[in-house]
């Protein structure tokens, strides 16, 4: 396989696409309770903040792949699309493996600070315009991203209607939970995994020459 380029990036991409959402559903379920950083919440559950900081990590480096193998499809039918698409999403990706750091970061402040001053660092760290608008709106480009990948994909008759809606109310599901429990808000991940899960089945069972060539799925008459 590594010797075979062709197959080696279609069992790549295959594989992200099915990883991760699966790390997505890991990272939101061993999420220490509550909307918002409390100090007092990352002291009680350093190990879940620790373990889940890293399944976020992992589920952004998981989207580059991913990206990459759902612009790949596009690269006959709908190019442009697909490179658009692409730009966004690795962005958006990059900007996201910054962001799950933090955790870290506010874990060492609630072991290291009172309260009140590790929550005033937090939200003055928060408030900085680099951060703000240099890294954390732009995380939010890698959903952009992929929702123009996966409608590209529909229009392209590569995927069935469905899957960007699946994929999307995926992506608001952990937003309209915020207060409700880790395991609420990973059922979004749920959503994902079946849109993401449907391309990767395809793409795995794809000959190397129709990934090659541009070859696609059945079209979503068939789904």
């Amino acid at each position: 396989m590594l010797k075979n380029p062709d197959s080696f990036r279609r069992i790549v991409a295959g594989v992200a696409l099915l990883a991760w959402p699966v790390l997505e559903f890991l990272a939101f379920l061993t999420s220490p309770p509550g909307a918002e950083h409390d100090p007092a919440v990352f002291r009680e559950h350093p190990a879940l903040v620790q373990v889940s900081g890293l399944l976020y990590l992992w589920t952004a480096l998981a989207l580059i792949p991913v990206v990459l193998g759902l612009a790949h499809l596009l690269r006959h039918r709908a190019p442009a699309t697909g490179n658009i698409g692409a730009a966004l999403g690795l962005v958006g990706a990059g900007h996201a493996l910054t962001l799950f750091t933090t955790d870290f970061y506010d874990l060492a402040l609630a072991q290291s600070l009172p309260d009140a001053q590790a929550e005033a660092v937090t939200a003055r760290a928060g408030e900085l315009p680099g951060f703000l608008y240099g890294m954390l709106l732009p995380g939010f480009l890698a959903h952009v991203g992929l929702l123009t990948l996966l409608v590209g994909l529909v229009v392209a008759r590569v995927a069935p209607w469905w899957v960007p809606l699946a994929a999307l109310a995926g992506t608001v599901v952990p937003f309209v939970t915020m207060d409700q429990p880790p395991a609420v808000q990973s059922t979004g991940a749920l959503l994902h995994l079946a849109a993401y899960g449907w391309i990767a089945l395809h793409v795995l069972r794809m000959p190397d020459t129709g990934w090659r060539t541009g070859l696609t799925a059945p079209t979503p008459s068939h789904a």
